[in-house]
């Protein structure tokens, strides 16, 4: 059986992780919004449709920024902060939080990814687990 340090995931860690991962899933959409709000720029204060479309348009990824800033806070996500204790061995992943245990069977993760500073397992679809 191997077993990790200790460890805990920063507000400003989970943050970054769910911001990144929402701009990679939809950045079609912003640039979509940016190009139509570019080609209305002439229109703008001449018709009040696109006049909010444009303001929209250029403050929606600030605004979704900030949306995402606070809803990593919140007090539901406390979980997440805790210190976790990972150990593994062929079969199954064990995670032992304060007053919580967890075991999961080794090939039941949907995906994992790895980035330059952690690994992000997938246990359902929007459900990773952060391993440092």
């Amino acid at each position: 059986m191997i077993e990790t340090k200790a460890f805990s995931l920063t507000k400003e860690n989970y943050y970054k992780i769910v911001l990144l991962t929402r701009f990679k899933k939809s950045w079609w959409l912003y640039l979509i919004m940016i190009l139509i709000a570019i080609f209305n720029l002439p229109k703008f204060g001449n018709d009040s449709f696109s006049t909010f479309f444009i303001i929209f348009s250029f403050s929606y990824p600030f605004i979704i920024s900030i949306y995402l800033y606070f809803w990593t806070g919140l007090k539901g996500h406390n979980p997440v902060f805790s210190e976790t204790h990972l150990s593994f061995n062929n079969a199954y992943l064990y995670f032992k939080r304060v007053g919580n245990e967890s075991k999961l069977v080794a090939n039941s993760s949907q995906k994992a990814v790895s980035k330059n500073n952690y690994w992000l397992i997938y246990i359902a679809e929007n459900q990773p687990i952060y391993i440092p």
